[in-house]
């Protein structure tokens, strides 16, 4: 094996220690944190415990609250949430008393922590107005279709700065043709709730589908806040009514973090297991895999605590069943070059008609298992959105380093074919 291919390993193996050392323990350089370790995953409902909130529903007008108002708060405080990235959540309505009570995952340990602070804003009502300077209103949240938060640059300068990007319906995007028309040389204020939070300056009529709300004279990390802020609230939706909390308290986890250890501990051991049976099976191959496997696991942890991914039991169950796509991806490539070798084709050919012959099979079973993912993350809510994501997430991982991890390192060591293919897997009677 040339000196190359070694060096290329070992700084595989550097790489995959490297990777391990930071998703266990993360990067904290004179007290701040730059990368998140698995210690830093927020768990779920179910794990840890968490807060039960429950909001009232009144009516500023003092016209009749209706079940069809309820619902469609529902799903608006979902929206919020999942914009929050909290998906381990719980939502009751109590139709009766006109209340709705929301349970969110929270460290139920750490009590000077206000668990209200996960869920601010959710309470709002988040009407957005265009008004004129006589406060006619010109254009409001119907005629908005969404609101996304981004950083692109806006003039001239190139430089990025926290804004929010609205896009209007059709309908919206006449009014608001018709409201610049009108406003030429004149302000136009923004509302949100009833407070001013921008007052762009109008010099032509705008005929767009986009418009664009900056922040003020803040730092930037105040900009972003509070313009990812306002991203969420809009593009959620209005409430029909006011919700006011009236109770807040803790609540036990369902399972606990014992169940969280014992998934752990199982999770380890299944992961050796898997280790060892694909080393005693495939022997270099194995290794390959084993170094792929370990660089997988730490990317995974790496993008869930990162990210702010809650973990419950059954994101678990969607880490450990991504674990095995990536295995089983690895073992379609080794039987197929375990095939080409004990044809005695040229180990350089046998490594290239190995991964050609096996990747369509690859492809095939990870796409549907990421279509049955983006379908639950689609379709589902809660937990069922969570298992989704982390489904999603870890199937996407496997083939990256089944297609890619893995095929690098296992390029360097197919020299050693050439001495035996023993060392692949084969018995030694085949060769």
């Amino acid at each position: 094996m040339k000196k190359d291919n070694v060096i290329k390993i070992l700084i595989s193996v550097v790489i995959m220690i490297a990777l391990g050392y930071l998703a266990i323990f993360g990067l904290t350089i004179k007290g701040t944190t730059y990368i998140k370790g698995a210690r830093e995953i927020k768990t779920g409902l179910d794990i840890s415990g968490g807060v039960s909130i429950i909001y009232q529903a009144e009516s500023q007008d003092a016209t009749e609250i209706t079940q069809d108002d309820l619902q469609k708060s529902e799903a608006v405080i979902r929206k919020r949430l999942e914009a929050k990235n909290i998906y381990d959540y719980i939502i009751r309505l109590d139709y009766p008393t006109n209340q709705i009570t929301v349970e969110i995952p929270t460290d139920t340990s750490d009590t000077s922590v206000d668990p209200l602070k996960a869920v601010e804003g959710l309470d709002q009502t988040a009407v957005i107005q265009f008004r004129d300077s006589e406060g006619n209103v010109l254009l409001q949240g119907d005629d908005i279709q969404s609101a996304k938060y981004s950083e692109d640059a806006v003039d001239n300068t190139g430089i990025g700065q926290p804004h929010v990007v609205l896009t209007f319906s059709q309908e919206g995007q006449k009014k608001f043709a018709q409201a610049t028309a009108k406003l030429v040389n004149q302000a136009m204020p923004i509302y949100l709730d009833q407070e001013l939070i921008a007052q762009p300056y109008v010099n032509e009529a705008i005929d767009s589908s986009t418009a664009i709300i900056t922040m003020g004279e803040e730092t930037f990390a105040e900009k972003k806040a509070t313009a990812q802020q306002y991203a969420m609230l809009i593009d959620s939706g209005s409430l029909p009514f006011q919700l006011n909390v009236i109770n807040k308290e803790y609540i036990g986890p369902s399972v606990g973090q014992q169940a969280l250890q014992i998934s752990i501990r199982a999770g380890i051991v299944a992961l050796i297991a898997i280790c060892l049976i694909m080393i005693l099976v495939y022997r270099l191959p194995g290794i390959v895999s084993t170094i792929a496997l370990l660089i997988y696991v730490s990317l995974l942890l790496l993008i869930m605590a990162n990210t702010g991914t809650t973990l419950t039991l059954s994101g678990i169950a969607g880490l450990i069943l991504s674990i095995g796509m990536a295995v089983d991806a690895n073992v379609i490539i080794f039987e197929r070059l375990k095939e080409e070798l004990a044809k005695k084709v040229a180990y350089k050919k046998a490594f290239e008609k190995s991964y050609k012959n096996a990747m369509s099979t690859i492809i095939d079973g990870n796409i549907t298992t990421i279509i049955v993912a983006l379908v639950l993350y689609i379709l589902g809510s809660g937990m069922v959105k969570g298992f989704g994501i982390v489904l999603a997430i870890g199937v996407v991982l496997s083939l990256f380093t089944a297609l890619v991890v893995s095929k690098f390192i296992l390029k360097q060591f197919m020299p050693m074919a050439s001495k035996g293919s023993f060392l692949f897997g084969l018995k030694k009677e085949v060769e």
